[in-house]
């Protein structure tokens, strides 16, 4: 009699068609999970008591909630697909460690705060869920991208590289941090969110120059480049802007999640 095929071969090839498909799926779920998380704050507003309200349409609203829970849903089946395959893989990919331990990091901690994002009375819990769903983001590419080269096509991250990423980090948490506030009508946030845009502008600008002498195809560094630009020049119209833009709120916070993937791949790859 033969046996039933194991959903989650131990195979090295087919182990690692496995955990890009896990990685790619998962990057697009947590996407959409920070793009309607972050659409609802922005179509948000908070009454004299300080309770929040959509400008949505009722029944918008409600289709947006539903398919930011199916897609956390998905996240945690594929967090735990990572966790199972990881463990049958430990002898052969520990590259994929940092990556696993940041989708279920990430995972959890969102799944423990989801009760008390609605609402918007928390700011901390509105950064934290930022942070979160970028960094699920990018541990989510992180192991695509370590599947889709292999061993040899990635390199470990160095200081500087832990550096620039947490700069990132901290870009997209204070500038969380200056929407929650201004929901309240305290603006000083926003200026630490500008003083911590110019420092990871500086750091990933001194990546983009580093990897310039690293021999192969610049489109990386060129994506990174051109998604960094985008988001400083889409803040920056951000701030003459009183009331400010719905749209162009939403469109300046969605590059961040596609800056950081990109930084991930110029940083992980070789050339």
């Amino acid at each position: 009699m033969s046996e039933t095929p194991d959903l989650l071969p131990s195979g090295g090839a087919d182990a690692r068609t496995w955990l890009r498909r896990i990685g790619a799926l998962g990057a697009l779920l947590a996407l959409i999970i920070l793009g309607s998380s972050i659409f609802l704050r922005l179509t948000s507003v908070l009454d004299p008591q300080g309770h929040a309200s959509s400008t949505l349409a009722a029944p918008l609203e409600q289709a947006i909630r539903l398919l930011h829970r199916l897609c956390a849903s998905g996240v945690a089946l594929l967090a735990l697909s990572a966790v199972v395959l990881r463990w049958k893989q430990r002898p052969a990919a520990p590259q994929t460690s940092q990556a696993v331990f940041g989708i279920v990091a990430a995972t959890l901690i969102l799944a423990l705060i989801g009760p008390l994002t609605p609402g918007y009375r928390l700011a901390g819990v509105t950064v934290v869920n930022v942070v979160c769903g970028v960094l699920l983001l990018l541990s989510f590419w992180w192991l695509r991208d370590w599947a889709a080269s292999g061993p040899a096509g990635v390199r470990p991250f160095d200081a500087f590289s832990w550096a620039a990423l947490a700069a990132l980090l901290l870009q997209v948490g204070t500038g969380a941090a200056a929407s929650a506030w201004e929901m309240h009508a305290v603006h000083w946030p926003a200026l630490v969110h500008l003083a911590c845009a110019v420092l990871c502008a500086i750091l990933i600008g001194a990546v983009l120059l580093d990897r310039r002498s690293t021999p192969g195809p610049g489109g990386r560094g060129w994506l990174v480049a051109g998604l960094l630009a985008g988001q400083l020049l889409l803040g920056y119209l951000l701030m003459w802007q009183d009331p400010r833009s719905v749209a162009l709120s939403f469109f300046h916070a969605m590059l961040a999640p596609l800056l950081a993937g990109a930084l991930v791949s110029l940083l992980k790859h070789r050339s």
